[in-house]
């Protein structure tokens, strides 16, 4: 009511009230006196009254007017104002919730991965026991290996030397006696005897000497593949 109030209003009231008073005093007295221009003056005066009445009515409505446009444009900013913010609290709404999710996720695969760790740090020290265990096993075949190859080695180094001797002294003996004159039968039969079971003798020791080195060969072909299998343990638990 403030804002609409217009003091000039009550003026222009009390000016017209004293106008109207005058117009009614005049409208008597050309009435009395039978004066038409009295009874002009006071029609003139009447209406000067109302026209200035009217146009303070007029200025009211239109101030009036402009302060509801003014109230509808603050009720509008205000509205914009609330739904705006109304929209940026669900959008802070909705962005919690769905960072609350991704933090749920996030813990969820951090636990996830905590336990993976402890997974792999439980194989990573399983294979080093392994890898200890192999590399000990590895040892003790090769040591056996060298153990083998040593005594094959030897084997066929005393079983050569062996088969020298005897082929020496069988083969001077047997020469000897092609120089001298055949014996009788039974003697002759006796040395060819003798012979024969040195052919025995010398074909088995020959024998021996070629399983040795079957032996032999397999064993460096076995440490050859125990040793690249270890090598390939090695890598892959590195």
């Amino acid at each position: 009511f403030t804002k609409t109030f217009n003091p000039s209003l009550l003026q222009t009231a009390s000016h017209s009230g004293s106008k109207a008073q005058a117009s009614q005093w005049l409208a008597k007295a050309a009435q009395r006196l039978s004066s038409p221009r009295l009874s002009v003056l006071a029609t003139r005066i009447r209406l000067d009254a109302f026209t200035k009445v009217k146009a303070a009515i007029n200025e009211m409505i239109a101030q009036l007017g402009k302060e509801k446009e003014e109230e509808i444009k603050h009720k509008d900013y205000c509205t914009d104002e609330f739904n705006t913010n109304t929209l940026q609290t669900q959008k802070k709404e909705q962005t919690s919730v769905e960072l609350s999710a991704q933090i749920e996720d996030l813990e969820l695969t951090i636990k996830q991965l905590g336990g993976a760790v402890d997974a792999l740090k439980s194989e990573i020290a399983e294979m080093q026991v392994q890898l200890k265990r192999a590399g000990e096993d590895r040892e003790k075949q090769n040591k056996e290996f060298q153990t083998t190859v040593s005594d094959q080695r030897a084997t066929q180094k005393l079983l050569k030397a062996a088969l020298t001797v005897l082929d020496g002294f069988y083969g001077k003996k047997g020469g000897a006696l092609l120089q001298e004159d055949p014996a009788p039968p039974p003697a002759g039969f006796d040395t060819y005897k003798k012979n024969e079971a040195s052919g025995d003798v010398m074909s088995l020791i020959e024998q021996i000497i070629t399983d040795a080195k079957t032996m032999e060969a397999e064993a460096v072909r076995s440490e050859e593949d125990a040793q690249k299998a270890y090598e390939d343990f090695v890598k892959e638990t590195n």
